[in-house]
């Protein structure tokens, strides 16, 4: 399964004809409050997030189980269709696809995900680094900036025994050497159904009934 009590995973999805409904302060504001008010109630942690105009990126845990995450979703992304349809006096789908939700494997492949989702506005051309964006979770994590949103991932926590340690930890990961590879298109990182080292994917991918690709088979 992609979701499990305890499972990590990036969730994102696109919004219909790849329009920009999350490109104003208000509807940003707006899907951030609706993550907040429900969280809680479905047992989601939101360990990084970065919103784009036409879609989130969010790394979440899910503390009970697939049907509290499914429930979770459907509502934050009912309430963001309802909330932006009357903004716009629009009708129908403001969500073209159904949630991508790649499940994450312990360890640097979470620290992988979260510099990916706060790298989303350099690589767009939005902004000239991760610390220049506001709608993500990347000034609390190497800034110390409160969001009550966020959980701190537990990976983040390891990076070392004060505020400050960590904080200059993460800041150390987008040195330029370090995120090159991850300012491309990722693809291994959003439509892959798992995230981690290829000996544990292949794993997965055989739990769920799913062959592994040639070259995992031959590694794993």
């Amino acid at each position: 399964m992609l979701v499990e009590a305890g499972s990590t995973n990036h969730c994102t999805w696109r919004s219909h004809g790849f329009s920009f409904v999350l490109d104003s302060d208000g509807a940003r504001r707006h899907f951030l409050g609706l993550l907040r008010k429900y969280k809680e109630k479905f047992g989601i942690e939101v360990q990084s997030y970065c919103l784009m105009g036409s879609h989130p990126h969010l790394m979440c845990r899910s503390t009970k189980g697939q049907a509290a995450f499914s429930s979770f979703w459907k509502l934050v992304n009912w309430g963001f269709a309802y909330w932006y349809n009357r903004r716009t006096r629009g009708r129908g789908q403001v969500v073209m696809e159904r949630l991508r939700s790649p499940r994450i494997q312990d360890g640097r492949h979470q620290l992988a995900v979260m510099r990916y989702g706060d790298l989303n506005p350099v690589r767009a051309g939005l902004a000239s680094s991760a610390g220049d964006w506001r709608w993500s979770s990347h000034r609390h994590y190497a800034y110390g900036e409160p969001d009550d949103l966020v959980t701190d991932a537990p990976e983040y926590l390891a990076l070392g025994g004060t505020a400050a340690e960590r904080r200059r930890a993460y800041l150390h990961l987008f040195a330029v050497p370090l995120v090159e590879a991850l300012l491309t298109r990722r693809r291994d990182l959003v439509d892959a159904p798992f995230i981690g080292e290829e000996r544990w994917v292949a794993r997965r991918l055989r739990a769920c009934g799913l062959s592994p690709p040639g070259e995992l088979v031959a590694r794993a």
